[in-house]
C-alpha cells in the first residue's frame, strides 16, 4: 500500500512540474502565509516526499480557516505514518474516516488499518482488512491493496497459531495474487506451518490460480501455470486444462490457430459452454486467416445451438466475413439469413447494412435501396447519416440525382460536421454548380441572414452570472484549492460536487453552468467541460453556428487544450495543431492521467512500446511514467502523428486510421482498395473500431478549422493510394 501511494505522489508531482515547465498561468495565488497558501506549501512538500517539511507545514495551519480541512489532516496523517509515527497518524486517519464528504475518507479506512498493523495491533488490523476486502469485492476501483491485506489476515492467523485456517489463507493467497511482492514471503510462511508438501500446488489449484491470472489479464503467468498442470491428470481435469489453455491463448492473441482448433476439438465435452466453445473456436480460425473455415464453423454454432446467445453473433459473422473477403455473392444469402432468423436481435441493423452494401459493390444499387432506406429511417444521431447518406448515393447511381441531391443538402442541415456531412458536401460540390452546393450547415452558399435565429435556440450560458454563485460552498472549496496552488485537485472536488451544484441551481442553470466552466477552466480541466458542453449545450448548440452564446459552447466542447504544448511541437511531427487537438479530444478526452484497456496512456494515448522508439529518435531518456507527464506526451504525440500524417500524404481520415490500427495496417488497406473512392474505401476497413474512428476525426478536425480559424475542410473524395515508403512502419 506504501508503494501504490508514493506511486500517487509521483504521478501527480510530475502533472505538477510539467504545468509549470509549460509556462502555463497560474491558476490562482493566495497571499503569502495565509492558510490556503500554506495548504499549498504543504501539499507540495508531502508531493516531492519531503514529509517532516510536509508534517511541519500542516501542523502550523490554523484549519478551521480552511474549507479543506480535511486536506490539511490527510497531509498529517501520512506524512506522520511515513515518518515512522503510526500511533500518531491513526488519529488523524480515523478522523478522516470519519469524515463525511471528504475524498479521503475510503482511503483513510485502509490506512487506519495500515496503522494497527505497524503498530503491532494485528487482532483488529486483521478485522479491519477482513471488511475492507469484502467490500472491496463490490467496488471497480479499491483504494487498497487488497493482495497485501488478505496476506496480512493470514500472517494474524500465524501469528495466533492457528495452523489449519492460516494454511487456508496462505494458500488462498497464493492461489489470488501469485505475482504479489508478498508472495514469497507467504511461501515461506506456508513452509514453514507444512513443510515442503504445503507449498506445492495441487493440478487444481494450478487450475484455479491460472483462472485467476487469465481474469486480471496477467496471460503469460496464466499460461504458465496451465503448462505445469502435465498430462498426469484425470481426463475431466485435463478437458478443463486444455480449454483454458486455448482461450488464454486467444486472449493472448497469439496462436491463434492452435486456440481454435483445440476448442474446436474439445467443444462437445463442454456442456453449457459447448456453444461458447465452438464460437470462439471459429473466431481463433478467423484471426488466424482461415476465414473460410471460420464461416463454416460459425454456421455450425447457428445450426447445432440456434437457441443460445451465440446463434445470432454467429450467423451475422458469417455473413460479416464473407463480405469482407470481397465475397459479395456469399455474404448476400449469409447476411439474409440473419434477417429471416435472428432480425428481433442486436444483429439486424448492421445485417441491413452489409447487405445493402454487399448489393452495393456488386453492382446492384437498385437491390441495397431498401435496406440503406430502412437504415435512414432510423436516424441515429451517433452514426451521423450513414444510412441517409449511403441511400443517397445508391440513388445517384441509379440516376436519380435530384432526389440525391436533396438527401445530401438535409443530411449536412441535420448532422453538420459529420463525416457522412463532409462527404454529402463533397458529393454537391462535385456537380460543379453552385446552385446545389450548401455551407456546413446546410444553408445555400453565402447564406449568413439565419445565424441569429439559430442562436436563439442554444442553451443560455450567463456571461455575468451573481455574485451569489461565487458563495456556493463548491465554487468557494475550489476556489481554496486554485488559491493555494493546487489546480488538480480543485478539478478534483468540482467533479466530485458537480451534480449536486447544478441540482442546487436547477433554477438557474445557465449562470451556474457558466462559473462551473469557468472553475473547471481555471483549473486546466478541459476533460469536464466538453463534456459538460456535448451534454447541456447539446445538438441545438454544436450543431449551431458558432456565433453568440453557441460559441462559448462551442469552445468549451472543442478546446484548444494544453494549447502552449501544442503551439510548442506541432512542427516537429509536420501536423497542424488542430489535427493534433481532434486527435487528443479523440483519443483521452483531454485527460492526461487516462489508461486505456490496451495500456495507452495519456493525453494522445501513446503506447510504451511506440514511445520507447520515438523517445529515442528524439534523444529522450524513456521512462515508465513519462506519458502521464503533459508536456512529454504532447512532444512525443506529435512527432509521431506528424509523421504518420505526412507520411499518408496528409489524407485526414487515413492518417487518423494510422494512428488507431497503426502504420502497416493502413498501408496494407491501400493496397488493397486505395482505388476506390474514399466513401467506400473508409467503409471497407475491416476494424470496426478504426473504421468509427476514421469517421470521427476528420469532423473533430472540421469543427477546430472552422470555429478557430474559419475554414471550411473539404473532403476529398479520391484516395491517394501512395505513401511516403520510410522507416516509420511502427
Amino acid at each position: 500500500m506504501l508503494a501504490r501511494a508514493l506511486l500517487a505522489l509521483l504521478l501527480a508531482s510530475s502533472a505538477r512540474a510539467a504545468w509549470a515547465e509549460s509556462g502555463a498561468p497560474s491558476p490562482g495565488s493566495a497571499a503569502a502565509g495565509t492558510p490556503a497558501a500554506r495548504l499549498g506549501e504543504a501539499w507540495r512538500a508531502f508531493e516531492t516526499q519531503s514529509f517532516a517539511r510536509a508534517y511541519e507545514l500542516a501542523a502550523g495551519i490554523e484549519r478551521q480557516a480552511l474549507i479543506h480541512d480535511d486536506y490539511v489532516r490527510y497531509v498529517l496523517a501520512q506524512s506522520s505514518f511515513f515518518l515512522g509515527r503510526p500511533d500518531e497518524a491513526l488519529g488523524h486517519f480515523r478522523a478522516l474516516a470519519g469524515a463525511a464528504g471528504s475524498r479521503f475518507r475510503e482511503l483513510a479506512r485502509w490506512r487506519v488499518a495500515d496503522c494497527l498493523w505497524a503498530l503491532g495491533r494485528t487482532r483488529p488490523a486483521s478485522s479491519a482488512y477482513a471488511k475492507l476486502v469484502a467490500a472491496a469485492a463490490k467496488q471497480r476501483s479499491p483504494d487498497g491493496d487488497i493482495g497485501l491485506a488478505r496476506y496480512r489476515i493470514a500472517a494474524a492467523l500465524v501469528a495466533q497459531k492457528r495452523k489449519q485456517p492460516a494454511m487456508r489463507a496462505l494458500r488462498e493467497f497464493l492461489r489470488e495474487h501469485p505475482e504479489h511482492p508478498m508472495a514469497e514471503q507467504a511461501t515461506a510462511d506456508l513452509r514453514a506451518l507444512g513443510g515442503a508438501a504445503a507449498v506445492s500446488l495441487s493440478p487444481r489449484d494450478r487450475l484455479a490460480r491460472a483462472q485467476t491470472l487469465t481474469a486480471e489479464r496477467r496471460l503469460h503467468q496464466s499460461y504458465a501455470e496451465l503448462a505445469a498442470i502435465g498430462d498426469e491428470v484425470d481426463a475431466e481435469l485435463r478437458r478443463e486444462r486444455d480449454y483454458w489453455q486455448a482461450m488464454t491463448l486467444f486472449k493472448m492473441r497469439r496462436r491463434y490457430e492452435d486456440a481454435g482448433r483445440t476448442l474446436l476439438s474439445l467443444y462437445k465435452q463442454l456442456g453449457g459452454r459447448a456453444a461458447m466453445a465452438m464460437f470462439h473456436g471459429a473466431r481463433a480460425l478467423s484471426r488466424a486467416d482461415r476465414d473460410r473455415e471460420a464461416i463454416d464453423w460459425y454456421q455450425r454454432v447457428a445450426a447445432e445451438y440456434p437457441r443460445t446467445i451465440w446463434a445470432a453473433e454467429a450467423q451475422f459473422l458469417a455473413g460479416w466475413l464473407a463480405f469482407n473477403l470481397g465475397d459479395y455473392d456469399a455474404a448476400i444469402p449469409l447476411l439474409e439469413r440473419t434477417l429471416d432468423r435472428y432480425g428481433d436481435t442486436k444483429w439486424q441493423k448492421p445485417a441491413h447494412w452489409f447487405l445493402g452494401f454487399s448489393h452495393f459493390l456488386s453492382g446492384n444499387p437498385e437491390r441495397a435501396l431498401p435496406h440503406f432506406e430502412r437504415l435512414a429511417r432510423q436516424r441515429d444521431k451517433l452514426e451521423g447519416g450513414q444510412g441517409r447518406y449511403w441511400h443517397a448515393r445508391a440513388l445517384q447511381e441509379l440516376g436519380r440525382v435530384d432526389e440525391a441531391n436533396r438527401s445530401y443538402r438535409e443530411l449536412v442541415a441535420e448532422h453538420p460536421f459529420s463525416w457522412y456531412a463532409l462527404l454529402s458536401r463533397a458529393r454537391l460540390g462535385a456537380h460543379g454548380d453552385p446552385a446545389v452546393q450548401v455551407d456546413p450547415f446546410g444553408r445555400p452558399l453565402g447564406q449568413r441572414d439565419d445565424d441569429s435565429r439559430a442562436a436563439a435556440r442554444v442553451p443560455a450560458l450567463d456571461t455575468q452570472p451573481s455574485a451569489a454563485f461565487e458563495r456556493d460552498a463548491l465554487i468557494r472549496a475550489g476556489d481554496e484549492l486554485l488559491a493555494a496552488g493546487l489546480p488538480i485537485e480543485a478539478g478534483v472536488e468540482l467533479r466530485r460536487g458537480e451534480y449536486a451544484y447544478l441540482k442546487r441551481h436547477r433554477g438557474d442553470k445557465a449562470a451556474a453552468m457558466a462559473v462551473l466552466l469557468e472553475r473547471y477552466r481555471r483549473a486546466r480541466n478541459f476533460n469536464r467541460p466538453w463534456m459538460l458542453a456535448v451534454v447541456h449545450g447539446g445538438w441545438r448548440a454544436l450543431n449551431s453556428p458558432p456565433v453568440g452564446r453557441a460559441r462559448t459552447w462551442w469552445e468549451h466542447a472543442y478546446p484548444r487544450a494544453y494549447r502552449d504544448l501544442v503551439e510548442r511541437w506541432h512542427e516537429s511531427g509536420g501536423a497542424p495543431a488542430n489535427y493534433l487537438y481532434a486527435i487528443m479530444r479523440k483519443e483521452s478526452g483531454f485527460d492526461p492521467h487516462l489508461v486505456s484497456y490496451a495500456d495507452a496512456r495519456g493525453l494522445m494515448q501513446m503506447i510504451p512500446p511506440t514511445t520507447r522508439k520515438v523517445a529515442a529518435a528524439l534523444e529522450l531518456d524513456y521512462t515508465e511514467d513519462m506519458l502521464y507527464d503533459p508536456a512529454l506526451n504532447v512532444r512525443v504525440g506529435a512527432w509521431y502523428i506528424g509523421r504518420l500524417f505526412r507520411k499518408f500524404k496528409q489524407q485526414v481520415p487515413i492518417a487518423a486510421g494510422s494512428y488507431n490500427a497503426g502504420p502497416r495496417a493502413a498501408m496494407r488497406w491501400l493496397r488493397r482498395n486505395g482505388q476506390r473512392p474514399m466513401d467506400e474505401y473508409v467503409e471497407l476497413i475491416s476494424y470496426k473500431q478504426t473504421r468509427g474512428y476514421m469517421k470521427k476525426v476528420p469532423e473533430t478536425y472540421a469543427r477546430y478549422l472552422y470555429l478557430y480559424e474559419g475554414v471550411v475542410y473539404e473532403q476529398p473524395l479520391v484516395v491517394d493510394a501512395e505513401y511516403i515508403d520510410n522507416d516509420l512502419t511502427y
